[in-house]
């Protein structure tokens, strides 16, 4: 009989705690799935040209963000958060050279590419706004981030990482792809 009320009492647990995880979730769950999804639809959405795009598109963002006089800057903007204000420069300046820079048009015929392909670029395009966008949090509140994200996004070390690794995957679809735009 004790056997059968430690099992029930696991089970009661179990499901108290699953309740309580599923309707209380952690950021990092949160985070996964906005990361998932995200990629996913950016992937469907774009296709593999406007990601190879706007990843490129990104580079020239961050590094004119990067050195742009921020303390003058921020001040138009002092009704926001700092941190909101420098995500909204950040993607005023997205916006501005993908419109100026991209192209409206695709040329024809477009040969399909390789799902996977799209889905692998878009994944590393999300994860790398993601790492850029959780680099202007200010320092106290990366050190509240959950471990996961604090781990895969904010790790100052993987840094180089989050920028390598979209111009290695950029390379090795145009050097070892099918050979398609």
């Amino acid at each position: 009989m004790s056997a059968i009320a430690t099992a029930t009492q696991y089970y009661d647990s179990a499901r108290t705690s699953a309740a309580g995880f599923l309707s209380n979730p952690s950021w990092d769950i949160v985070l996964v799935l906005a990361f998932v999804g995200a990629g996913f639809f950016y992937g469907v959405m774009m296709g593999k040209r406007r990601i190879i795009s706007s990843i490129l598109f990104t580079y020239i963002a961050f590094a004119l963000f990067s050195v742009l006089p921020q303390e003058k800057v921020l001040l138009w903007f002092t009704f926001l958060d700092p941190f909101a204000a420098k995500i909204v420069i950040f993607l005023a300046i997205f916006t501005a050279i993908y419109i100026l820079l991209g192209s409206r048009r695709s040329r024809s015929p477009v040969r399909a590419s390789a799902w996977w392909q799209v889905f692998l670029l878009s994944f590393v395009q999300v994860g790398f706004l993601f790492h850029i966008i959780i680099g202007f949090l200010p320092k106290e509140t990366v050190a509240t981030l959950a471990p996961l994200t604090k781990t895969i996004f904010a790790n100052t070390s993987l840094k180089i990482w989050w920028f390598v690794i979209p111009i290695l995957f950029l390379i090795f679809f145009k050097r070892w792809g099918r050979g398609d735009d």
